[in-house]
């Protein structure tokens, strides 16, 4: 129950984080429409910004990374050792990473074509 109390906190701050700073506040949104990540998917997934809507994309790409870095935080804090903490992190961010954005990036081209 601890752990699951741990990632619905973290998941509800990191996501809070971005939707403040980059979602809701005009110069961070100006910022997101020309930011590496954003040039990621349009590259990666062959995007069209102009035919999706980016409001709705950037609140989803916020709940993936919410969701990203409160599931590798809630698992390291099971590890006591700081180096294997660290090196759990590593390898279960990426993989998840590499999944959930290539999850964001085919529903997004889906709802491109519609």
């Amino acid at each position: 129950m601890q752990y699951i109390l741990l990632f619905i906190i973290c998941f509800v701050i990191v996501y809070l984080f971005y939707g403040i700073f980059v979602i809701y506040r005009k110069k961070g949104f100006e910022k997101f429409k020309t930011s590496k990540q954003l040039m990621f998917f349009q590259k990666a997934y062959k995007l069209d910004t102009e035919k999706i809507n980016l409001k709705s994309f950037a609140i989803s790409l916020a709940l993936t990374n919410a969701f990203i870095i409160a599931s590798t935080f809630t698992v390291i804090q099971l590890i006591q050792n700081f180096i294997l903490k660290m090196l759990v992190a590593f390898i279960i961010l990426v993989p998840l990473m590499l999944l959930m954005y290539k999850m964001l990036g085919v529903i997004y081209k889906k709802k491109e074509g519609k």
